[in-house]
């Protein structure tokens, strides 16, 4: 293969001090569109929307910061709910939970994130997680999903 068509992900300046190893940890098999495809190793997309939910909330020194903040946590989102409604909040929580377990700074990361959502998305995502690290025979509880709305109060059911 020439390797003037391979993309240039092997000389990138990676860091692990950014989550990058959190990030590419277990990557999955896919196919870049090129040519016939070329088979590549990505990040899995549950890391990769927790990996996003954290840089959307650190970026402050960019002159985009505003703009590149706002993309990240709408690209989390989109895989948030995403891998939702296909049921997979079981490895969605398994990915919070690590990245929840990696220290303060990792937990404030991520709450800042989801505070920027509007309410309903915030008790869904909760919600959401809740079941998955539930399944897991964890406490949500442990990770900072304490039965609360994102404006502190209990919620109450909607209609079914």
């Amino acid at each position: 293969m020439d390797a003037r068509l391979v993309p240039r992900v092997a000389h990138s300046a990676l860091t692990v001090a950014d989550g990058t190893a959190y990030l590419i940890y277990e990557p999955i098999r896919a196919v870049m569109l090129h040519g016939s495809g070329v088979p590549v190793l990505v990040p899995s997309p549950e890391r990769y929307a927790i990996h996003k939910l954290i840089v959307g909330s650190r970026r402050k020194e960019d002159r985009d910061a505003t703009a590149k903040s706002s993309k990240d946590r709408l690209q989390a989102r989109s895989i948030l709910e995403a891998m939702c409604a296909n049921r997979q909040h079981g490895d969605l929580a398994l990915a919070f939970m690590e990245a929840w377990d990696r220290g303060d700074h990792w937990r404030a990361a991520i709450r800042q994130s989801i505070l920027t959502y509007d309410n309903d998305f915030q008790v869904f995502l909760r919600t959401e997680l809740s079941k998955g690290i539930t399944e897991l025979s964890s406490d949500p509880a442990d990770y900072g999903l304490a039965d609360k709305s994102a404006n502190g109060k209990t919620p109450t059911p909607g209609p079914k």
